[in-house]
């Protein structure tokens, strides 16, 4: 009877052990629970932790963070155990399947079941286990497949308690609860998405290199020692991350010449790698580690291959018995090329650095991680035919602008090896196309091309490039969590995301604002980054982009837009509680504030200038606009440095304009500035959008037009002035007054009143000191079509300019469609085919049978011939098997196939364009089709030119459209 028993006892255990259902990892802690959670604190008593002495010492380290947690948010600390004696009557468990013993114990007694997990790579299991021993009650277990499954396990429940993985960094507020209680049930933390998941701390000259030397750790000396490396790599396991490029700028002390550094990394589980410039985990940059082994020697493996051979040999030797990524290959230093390496020069060099591996890391040297990055120019040596050895990792790189150069085509996704990518959120050159300073890449950028290296196969590294940490958080943190589980972002929601990051770090009461503010951010600074607001290039200053003259003074609408997000995010900051202001202050005010007065400084220096030249007595204004905008950066940089409410001077040295480098410094240099206020007797001038004094740009009845005439004084003292008008349709904003140095006055038509006709006569009259001036008005408001009927897009004043999003119609084929990423694009929407994999079409019937297909229903009243012009994104082909190519025709036309050509590619604009030119034969409607031709085109805008189209940096606002319900 024994021996049939106890198989049944065991077979119901199993059964009831396997018949638990998994919940979701995201919803762990309540703050209220009841007799069935786990207390993890609860009545003033906190669960005593039991760990395994012999466990890995970074679940260790971890489980101490963990308490160190559990004391934020409670005010108690847990007591560690390491055996059953003494413990409380609910306690944690925490450790790996592989060393833990009590979790053995567990699974050998069937209380818990760790198949989803073992063997896993980065996996934990968690579970509330009922009587998991003798006189315990209840158990939260937290069973990692490995180190770092365990840590992530323990920091997920810490994140869930009410501590961000910013609570540090960016000074979150940690949430204080009188009650912590787990939920019952299995949880399973499944492997990430991608392998290997980091960050590259680079150009850290005036960021985090100051501010370590300085402020954290002035006993570390120059560059980044072992204080402030504990503090990066506990937020990178608090993110989820697992691997670092540290620090290496020039006059950085180089990170393995701190002897502790490469073993608290360790401790605390960190990869560690190197940059494209840093082979073999050697710092070469000038003054660093090979002019200090080889002084005076040149660094050149034809020449000197027996002493680079050593000194790679010497690090690998040293480093070798630490978990790393090798990075392979060789350029020459300072990010410059090599000018000896060639492909065969390079095999050579792959050869030797392999061997060394071999030699002191594991003899089987396909078992030992390692990259290739094809940075510029060793991207052309790859596509040139340099072989690389199957197991060896090729992570492809972005342009530096967050483009990606290049994808693995089908032969090279099945390398064993696999793909990964290096991506930037900033750079810095020595040039003014750097952008070092503040964080402004949207997030569908790097959604749209992180997702597109997903599906093409590059899961096993991501690292991206985020200077100094600090202000790159939010990008940080969406990077990260793409990378962990990819299959959160199957469709592009950079708002949800900010949602939930808001919510989590300020609350729910804040959180729609804030991504609010977030999204208008990236917008418009996707047009155009602060840092290069002034270029310097051969000698030449460069500063005005946006037109002050057409389509509603193009400039001052982007100076009003900043100022309306400069209000917001203060009303937002005044409003948070104290606690919380500081992490605001670092995480979105900072940079939103510094990126717009940035904008505002250099377009009203423009001002200043022009209306300088002009004789406008407000240049002077103009030019203390400008000045008071550049001594508002300055404040706000202060503020960020020693006068934050909460944390004080703990990030002294943090924040700045990044300084000399190169010619990068005239980034921040004042535009030419006009200390013109006037001369001689009050004297009135006029201005007028467009540029022609005597007339105004046409009004149309579709896009119910305003212009804007200038009234300005040139002289000094008050100018009264008055006007007229030819028709009681004609409506001005001021009829007449009095002003020191400008008025602008604006135009707009009573459609009531006016009559009908395609071209409707008026004109205004004004008067003042000196003058008198007479402006003609002209107004496009035909009999048809009735405005309310139009179905699609309208053409008015001389073109049609349309968002891509606003299709009238869309036609998916063969599995693939056209689709709306949010997030990208000058207006915050773009349109891509999904998925990115599928085949080209390149042939009129391939194209018309295979592509999916935009419409575009257009009314035309000219009849000739048009250019239209596409803003597309500058993204790359994908690989040799693709272009960047799409097909277009109206109507019943055959596709005919365009792309960018050379020259139209801007990624200081962030714009790549494309022509075509068609003729309009009848006036009426028309459909304009876009055809896919190749995927990884991302098209942001369309305007076509009838001949009314004026110069302007965004070009002209989107025509009057109605899509159904959808009204513009």
């Amino acid at each position: 009877m024994k021996k049939l028993l106890l198989p049944l006892i065991f077979l119901i255990c199993v059964d009831c052990l396997m018949g638990q259902s998994v919940h979701s990892i995201n919803n762990l802690v309540e703050v209220k629970g009841t007799a069935r959670d786990f207390p993890l604190f609860k009545k003033g008593i906190v669960a005593n932790i039991l760990v395994d002495p012999g466990d890995d010492k970074t679940v260790l380290l971890v489980a101490g963070l963990f308490s160190d947690d559990v004391n934020r948010v409670t005010g108690f600390r847990p007591t560690f155990r390491n055996s059953l004696n003494e413990v409380s009557k609910n306690i944690v468990i925490a450790g790996s399947i592989q060393k833990n013993r009590f979790i053995k114990e567990l699974i050998a007694s069937h209380k818990i079941d760790v198949t989803e997990v073992n063997n896993k790579w980065e996996s934990c299991l968690i579970q509330v286990v009922d009587k998991p021993f003798k006189g315990i009650d209840k158990a939260l277990v937290i069973a990692g497949s490995d180190r770092r499954g365990t840590a992530y396990g323990l920091l997920e429940i810490s994140k869930q308690m009410g501590v961000s993985p910013w609570y540090y960094f960016a000074d979150v507020p940690v949430k204080r609860h009188r009650e912590l209680m787990i939920k019952p049930g299995m949880y399973i933390m499944n492997s990430p998405s991608v392998k290997y998941r980091g960050i590259f701390i680079n150009d850290e000259i005036w960021g985090i290199r100051p501010w370590s030397e300085k402020t954290l750790a002035q006993k570390d000396s120059t560059g980044l020692g072992p204080t402030t490396y504990r503090k990066i790599f506990e937020l990178l396991l608090r993110l989820k991350a697992n691997y670092l490029w540290p620090a290496m700028q020039q006059d950085t002390r180089p990170f393995n010449s701190f002897i502790e550094n490469k073993i608290v990394a360790d401790s605390f589980a960190i990869v560690m790698g190197s940059s494209h410039i840093e082979p073999m985990l050697r710092n070469n940059m000038r003054g660093a580690e090979w002019d200090s082994a080889y002084p005076g020697e040149p660094f050149n493996y034809v020449t000197n291959r027996e002493h680079i051979y050593k000194y790679w040999e010497e690090r690998v030797k040293e480093n070798g018995k630490y978990e790393n990524i090798y990075t392979l290959g060789k350029r020459g230093q300072d990010d410059e090329p090599g000018k000896e390496v060639t492909v065969p020069v390079l095999e050579q060099v792959i050869s030797d650095q392999r061997n060394i591996l071999r030699k002191w890391v594991n003899n089987d040297v396909t078992k030992v991680p390692q990259i290739l990055i094809p940075y510029t120019e060793v991207l052309n040596l790859y596509n040139k035919g340099l072989k690389v050895p199957d197991d060896v990792t090729i992570c492809w790189p972005d342009d530096n602008f967050g483009n990606i150069r290049q994808l693995p085509d089908k032969k090279e996704q099945q390398r064993s090896g696999g793909s990964g990518i290096y991506y930037h959120f900033q750079w810095l050159n020595g040039a003014t196309t750097a952008y070092p300073w503040l964080y402004t890449t949207s997030l569908g950028l790097t959604w749209s091309e992180m997702k597109k290296a997903y599906d093409y196969n590059a899961r096993k590294l991501w690292i991206v490039n985020v200077g100094d940490i600090k202000p790159y958080e939010i990008g940080i943190e969406f990077f990260m969590q793409m990378a962990w589980n990819v299959s959160d972002f199957s469709k592009s929601d950079p708002r949800g995301f900010l949602i939930d990051w808001a919510t989590r770090d300020f609350g729910a009461k804040y959180a729609p604002r804030i991504a609010d503010i977030m999204e208008e951010h990236y917008n418009l600074a996707y047009a155009r980054r602060p840092e290069h607001m002034v270029m310097f290039a051969k000698g030449v200053k460069s500063w005005e982009w946006f037109s002050i003259q057409n389509y509603n003074d193009e400039a001052q609408r982007r100076v009003d837009e900043y100022g309306k997000l400069m209000k917001e995010v203060d009303e937002v900051y005044e409003s948070l509680p104290v606690d919380k202001k500081d992490a605001f202050y670092e995480m979105v005010l900072y940079d939103v504030k510094c990126t717009a007065l940035q904008n505002i400084k250099d377009i009203y220096a423009q001002k200043s200038h022009t209306y300088g030249e002009q004789k406008r007595s407000c240049a002077d204004t103009y030019a203390l606009l400008a000045k008071q905008a550049d001594r508002q950066i300055h404040e706000v940089i202060d503020h960020y440095n020693k006068e934050l409410l909460t944390v004080g001077s703990k990030w002294n040295y943090m924040a700045s304009l990044p300084g000399p480098w190169g010619a990068q410094w005239h980034q921040w240099d004042m535009p030419p500035l006009s200390d013109f206020s006037g001369s001689g007797p009050a004297t009135l001038n006029l201005a007028t959008e467009g540029g022609n004094a005597k007339e105004l740009p046409g009004f149309s009845e579709y896009n119910r037009d305003k212009r804007f005439i200038d009234l300005y004084n040139s002289g000094t003292g008050k100018i009264k002035w008055q006007s007229t008008v030819s028709d009681n349709w004609i409506i001005l904003s001021s009829k007449a007054g009095n002003f020191d140095h400008e008025k602008r006055i604006w135009v707009t038509i009573n459609w009531d009143k006016v009559p009908k006709g395609r071209n409707i006569k008026g004109f205004i009259k004004i008067t003042g000191p000196g003058n008198e001036f007479a402006v003609d008005v002209s107004v496009f408001n035909p009999q048809s079509p009735i405005r309310s009927k139009v179905n699609g897009h309208i053409e008015s004043n001389g073109y049609v300019s349309i968002e891509a999003e606003h299709y009238t119609k869309k036609i998916d084929k063969n599995g693939a469609r056209w689709s709306v990423i949010n997030g990208l694009g000058r207006n915050g929407k773009s349109v891509t085919v999904l998925p990115s994999t599928v085949p080209c079409n390149a042939n009129t019937a391939d194209i018309l049978e295979k592509s999916p297909v935009l419409e575009y229903k257009i009314y035309f009243f000219s009849t000739d011939s048009v250019t239209s012009t596409f803003y597309c994104t500058p993204s790359f082909p994908i690989n040799s098997n693709y272009g960047s190519r799409i097909g277009v025709a109206f109507d019943d036309d055959p596709p005919k196939i365009i792309t960018n050509q050379k020259g139209n590619r801007d990624v200081i604009a962030n714009l790549m364009t494309m022509t075509a030119k068609d003729l309009i034969k009848v006036e009426g409607q028309h459909t304009l089709k876009i055809w896919m031709v190749d995927p990884g085109i991302v098209i942001d805008k369309l305007v076509i030119n009838t001949g009314g189209v004026k110069d302007s940096y965004l070009g002209p606002p989107e025509s009057y459209f109605k899509n159904g319900k959808t009204i513009r």
